[in-house]
């Protein structure tokens, strides 16, 4: 098939899809949109590179830093017109609050300060964002349909990079050669968040649909859906077994976990009553038994004890990391100032969550992130009692 008539066809198809969703959400603002450029933009490559914008990472590009700030703006302007509980929002993320104010400190110690107060600027425009979210008389409808635009518009269209536009869709591993599908990302772990994301929350939609007996109700969704999930199972599996294991594992952790909690709603109950004990209790159990599981793990999805040269990276990180472990280096500027760590391995960032935050915050930094998360556990709680299908999926957010 010719490319541009693959493109136009794709384009229908993502027009159509979105006509799909409007109907099953008519209730949802235009404002809604704000928030799904912004959650487009995120899950793609950055808005400078469509365009090949020579600027650096650290520096970013100005038509990045231009729609990002256009976003921000318009969200704030929305909130602005919005009757929204300043109070009940201020003390309901006390330690969220407290965090953005411990990365903005940190800017004090960077040694790029302006890379990280730009960044830092990035993460605060979240904030107006999410309270777009909020605003809508169903947050978490309104949650649903960013999240299915999401997958209907960036997943067919990373298809169609990779079948007909292969030097926008396709990489080379630039140390041994070996084809990678990248889709509308910039890296073949991108294109696997991507596929596992959409996956996972359109089977959370397929599960909440069922709950409530509406799962048959809509046909027109069901196939899009069903379409849309198909497309990114085949993403996923990769060119000739170059994908991504992680993201594999994480989907199958994530979908069995759906699973057990909708078809018992006691044990979800249970779960969230004791969400702050795992969330300490599963990262020590990951550091008491990792060396013994892993392995036979590894074995299974075809991957070698190093992780794919991950624990080489971690090893030489940590070793950096250590010269400022108390603070880290300052937010948003340790990929800026290691170009070793590219000159070796060829990556920008730690492949770790929790090692990137020591990086870049320190200890401080977990201490404050940990404040968080047992907050964030404690909303998970209530939920899943007020609104089953939101706590659910807060569960497991954060397994």
């Amino acid at each position: 098939m010719n490319p541009k008539v693959a493109l136009i066809g794709c384009i229908v198809l993502v027009v159509g899809l979105l006509s799909i969703e409007r109907k099953g959400n008519p209730a949802a603002s235009h404002a809604l949109w704000v928030p799904t450029f912004w959650m487009l933009i995120s899950g793609s490559r950055p808005v400078g590179n469509w365009f090949g914008s020579g600027q650096s990472d650290a520096a970013g590009s100005h038509l990045d830093r231009l729609v990002l700030s256009t976003l921000i703006l318009l969200a704030m302007l929305v909130v602005s017109r919005s009757k929204i509980e300043w109070s009940r929002i201020l003390k309901d993320n006390f330690w969220l609050i407290f965090l953005y104010l411990y990365l903005a400190f940190s800017i004090l110690w960077s040694d790029l300060p302006c890379v990280s107060v730009k960044r830092w600027i990035r993460l605060l425009g979240l904030i107006p964002i999410a309270l777009v979210v909020l605003s809508e008389r169903s947050p978490l409808e309104a949650l649903e349909s960013i999240f299915r635009r999401h997958a209907y518009v960036l997943i067919p269209f990373s298809f169609v990079l990779i079948k007909y536009f292969p030097h926008l869709g396709r990489r080379y591993d630039p140390w041994d050669g070996a084809l990678m599908w990248v889709g509308v990302g910039t890296q073949k772990n991108g294109l696997g968040i991507l596929c596992v994301f959409s996956v996972f929350f359109l089977f959370w939609a397929a599960f909440r649909k069922w709950r409530s007996g509406e799962l048959l109700k809509s046909r027109s969704h069901a196939f899009a859906d069903a379409l849309v999930v198909g497309i990114a199972l085949h993403l996923l599996r990769g060119p000739g077994g170059v994908y991504s294991a992680t993201s594999s594992i994480v989907l199958i952790t994530g979908i069995t976990c759906l699973l057990i909690l909708y078809r018992n709603e006691n044990l979800a109950r249970w779960m969230a009553a004791h969400l702050k004990a795992m969330v300490v209790a599963l990262p020590l159990i990951y550091l008491l038994f990792s060396a013994s599981l892993l392995p036979s793990i590894l074995s299974i999805v075809g991957r070698d004890e190093s992780l794919t040269g991950r624990t080489d990276i971690w090893r030489l990180v940590l070793d950096i990391a250590s010269l400022n472990p108390l603070l880290g280096v300052g937010y948003g500027s340790f990929w800026g100032l290691e170009t070793e760590i590219f000159s070796t391995f060829g990556v920008k960032q730690a492949h770790n969550g929790y090692l990137g935050v020591y990086l870049e915050v320190g200890i401080v930094g977990i201490v404050f992130l940990f404040a968080f998360l047992m907050e964030f556990s404690g909303k998970v709680r209530r939920e899943v009692n007020h609104m089953f299908d939101g706590g659910v999926l807060g569960i497991c957010f954060l397994l």
